[in-house]
Parts: structure tokens; sequence; C-alpha cells
């Protein structure tokens, strides 16, 4: 794992096998360009889907939601931005807004159990 970011509010890292990032703390709109620029990176990172571990993450606001969603609609055709371990609450933004209908995008609930 390399660290692409970390502000103390905010911690990016590169993860792989798939190429993908690992969202730690809060995004929001002061720090949402650099999981902008670490989707970019990764996803010249190889082919198939891209990523996005959410497990840790503990806030995310809409500019932050839209990052994600901009990058699955820009993804090749076949390939996926994956949020995996979404908390509930992820979840029922994307889905109020309508996202989780948009091509590319997969989101995996977090399960309990």
């Amino acid at each position: 794992m390399s660290v692409d970011y970390d502000d103390g509010v905010l911690r990016v890292e590169r993860i792989s096998p798939p190429p993908g990032i690992r969202l730690t703390g809060e995004v929001d709109l002061d720090n949402c360009a650099h999981v902008r620029s670490a989707l970019d990176s990764q996803s010249d990172a190889g082919p198939g889907d891209l990523l996005v571990d959410v497990s840790s993450l503990g806030f995310i606001d809409v500019a932050g939601v839209r990052i994600l969603v901009e990058t699955a609609r820009g993804m090749e055709q076949g390939r996926r931005l994956v949020l995996r371990r979404a908390s509930e609450d992820l979840c029922d933004l994307v889905e109020m807004a309508g996202w989780d209908r948009v091509p590319g995008l997969t989101v995996e609930r977090v399960t309990t159990g």
C-alpha cells in the first residue's frame, strides 16, 4: 500500500490487486480533489474493476459521492467502480440521489454478522 494523501482528516491509500484506493476518515468539499486524483491515477493501473474500500470512511458529503459517480460514469465499457463495504448511510445517499442506477457503479453494503 502507498499513501497518496493524508491530512489528518482524510487518508487515501492505493491498494491492489485489484487496483483501487482505501478511504479512511472524512471526505468533503475541501479534500475531494485528492480522491479524484487518486482515482484517476488508479483507473489507469490496469484492466478490470476499480475498487474503493470505504469501510473506514466515517463521513462523505455529496461532493465526495459525486466524484465517485463521475469516475464510474467515465469507466470504459465492461469496467466498474466498486464501493466495497459501504455503510448504510452511504448506501442510502446513493439510492436517494438515484446514483445506484449509474452504469459502472456497484455499491457493496457492509455486512454484519
